[in-house]
């Protein structure tokens, strides 16, 4: 790293570590083994919990200012997801590259202040990103419930996420996975995307990437909240549109191709038990309060 970066190279309890300057290395091992504790205790102590990744909140309490953080452990699952991660640059590392594709294009986006791996010969055994917390925000399902008591603001979220997906392919960038819980509602109405390894390397989106885009977002809406409106949804096409102008005269196409692509992950999605999904069914918890660190230096 230049002198001019505002973040420093290190390594710190085995892991290798890339983090803003103003936030020592003993701070980040400080929230990674927070984050771990959570993790072990189970997805109720974490904002996300799963077989591949967990998150929690993490405040660290520093004697230059409190650092509210979303603390992400990733861990491959088998060799050849651990060989792939060394080859492609980990989860994290991918994350911090695709934050900062966001910030170039003005995206909302939650600011990264370290990534963490740890390595074995020709391998990357785990990572963790460390970001900062977006307070008052959530991800979309559990937003929705106050959406749906007001349409202005309803209006105005369907069309800020038909405004950030179209963007991104509208510079030739695609995000693999636009399930709602991907999608993170600021206070002012923004949309940040989650899960920004998926933007890296960048893919230029095909005919097939922006069917299933607008498919994925199609989806989740029809699954998780049938009551919406399909007039309402369809102003997220409107507005990706307004960024893809090009696309205008095969807006039926495109319409045709999202609606197949939702009808045969329906069907999947029937046969399958999805109980333990953290968002099926719609039932948002109240926000997780943060764990607490007190740290020293």
């Amino acid at each position: 790293m230049g002198a001019s970066s505002p973040f420093a190279q290190s390594s710190a309890g085995g892991l290798r570590l890339l983090h803003r300057r103003s936030l020592p290395p003993a701070q980040v091992l400080a929230a990674i083994e927070a984050h771990r504790a959570n993790a072990a205790r189970g997805r109720e102590h974490c904002e996300q919990w799963g077989p591949g990744s967990s998150v929690s909140r993490i405040l660290l309490r520093r004697p230059e200012g409190d650092l509210d953080l979303a603390v992400k452990w990733n861990h491959p699952r088998g060799l050849r997801a651990a060989v792939g991660e060394r080859l492609r640059g980990s989860r994290a590392q991918r994350a911090l590259d695709g934050a900062e594709r966001l910030a170039a294009l003005g995206l909302a986006h939650a600011p990264v202040w370290a990534v963490a791996e740890r390595r074995a010969p020709g391998r990357v055994l785990e990572s963790h990103l460390l970001c900062e917390f977006l307070a008052g925000s959530a991800p979309l399902p559990a937003v929705m419930p106050e959406l749906l008591a007001d349409r202005a603001r309803r209006w105005r979220v369907a069309t800020e996420i038909g405004r950030v997906v179209g963007a991104l392919h509208a510079v030739g960038l695609d995000h693999r996975d636009f399930k709602h819980s991907n999608l993170l509602v600021t206070p002012d109405d923004r949309v940040a995307l989650l899960d920004l390894d998926s933007l890296v390397p960048p893919r230029r989106p095909g005919w097939r990437g922006r069917v299933r885009a607008l498919g994925q977002l199609e989806v989740y809406a029809t699954d998780l909240y049938p009551q919406l409106p399909r007039s309402e949804r369809a102003r997220v096409l409107r507005a990706y549109l307004e960024q893809n102008p090009a696309l205008r005269p095969r807006r039926r196409e495109l319409v045709a191709g999202a609606r197949r692509w939702v009808e045969a992950r329906l069907s999947e999605w029937a046969t399958r038990d999805r109980s333990d999904h953290i968002y099926f069914p719609l039932a948002p918890r109240p926000p997780l309060a943060p764990t607490v660190v007190e740290v020293s230096e």
